[in-house]
């Protein structure tokens, strides 16, 4: 056993040596980088309901352009903060087209989560909701699963509960590397 204890010892040391002289060499140590974007995605709500909350209002659509400020942190283990705002386009089985301004953020370091607040309308009534939403992302891309909680209730307006989606960054501008 005294002889196996020097030996694991030179072991474990290497190994952390040699990746502290990785990481202090890595060209992204440390580095972040604010790009403003246009993201696109899509997401699909197989759950849609009124306002009675029983009767499925069919499914949701939704195509998502938004405009975006990524932040991507850098280093060994890099990750990501997008910042957005821009509207969904929904189509409706039953109802028909509605649109949806919205703001929001999320954070991804191949884990995503992150939350946005939407207006959805018929261009007749509004109803304001909150959705947070987890999934896998990165680089200002992200594919989720969200769930939306109405803040007022409007009749015969659906809303998609449950909907999962991707959302991937289609145009980058120049960026600043501070």
């Amino acid at each position: 056993m005294s002889r196996l204890f020097p030996f694991l010892l030179l072991l474990l040391s290497g190994g952390l040596f040699s990746q502290l002289k990785f990481d202090t060499l890595s060209h992204r140590r440390f580095q972040t980088t604010t790009t403003p974007a246009i993201l696109v995605g899509y997401h699909y709500a197989g759950d849609a309901k009124d306002n009675n909350e029983t009767f499925r209002a069919s499914q949701m659509h939704i195509i998502e352009v938004v405009f975006a400020r990524i932040i991507e942190f850098g280093g060994s283990h890099g990750a990501a903060r997008v910042l957005y705002a821009g509207s969904d386009f929904i189509i409706n089985n039953r109802y028909g087209f509605f649109m949806a301004p919205k703001i929001g953020v999320s954070s991804s370091a191949g884990i995503a989560l992150g939350a946005e607040v939407q207006f959805q309308t018929n261009f007749e009534k509004v109803i304001p909701r909150i959705m947070p939403y987890f999934g896998f992302g990165g680089g200002g891309g992200k594919l989720t699963v969200g769930y939306n909680f109405r803040l007022l209730k409007v009749e015969n307006f659906p809303i998609n509960t449950l909907q999962i989606g991707i959302t991937w960054p289609i145009k980058r501008f120049k960026e600043k590397i501070t």
